[in-house]
């Protein structure tokens, strides 16, 4: 039986497009939602692979970018490409934990990587 591989990146590109096409400028008190600074942490949290640490591009665009309000905008459907055992793990391990049971739809720990709440 033939299994085929899908790739992810695509559809995730799709879902960051869609946020900035839409013109959609999501501002919170802290700072802005800067989704596009994050592309460089793709290779650390998508579902396949291995979990990696993260890059130092990565680190820094992490520790600016508002993830309280990256989490309360995420788009539906996110939960099918990253894991979020390793957004726990690269937020972490770049000393910017997420800090609370969810980010968005998403659990952060003990739930099974792929389901939204």
């Amino acid at each position: 039986m033939a299994v085929n591989k899908i790739n992810f990146f695509p559809v995730f590109l799709l879902i960051i497009a869609g946020i900035l096409i839409s013109g959609r400028n999501i501002v919170s008190g802290q700072g802005q939602c800067d989704y596009q600074a994050l592309k460089v942490c793709w290779d650390y949290v998508k579902k396949e692979g291995d979990m990696i640490p993260p890059s130092p591009d990565c680190c820094n665009a992490i520790q600016n970018t508002d993830m309280s309000c990256i989490c309360q905008h995420l788009p539906p459907g996110i939960c099918t490409v990253i894991s979020m055992k390793k957004v726990v793990y690269v937020t972490d391990y770049c000393k910017k934990p997420l800090g609370g049971p969810t980010c968005g739809m998403l659990a952060l720990r003990g739930i099974e990587d792929g389901k939204c709440l």
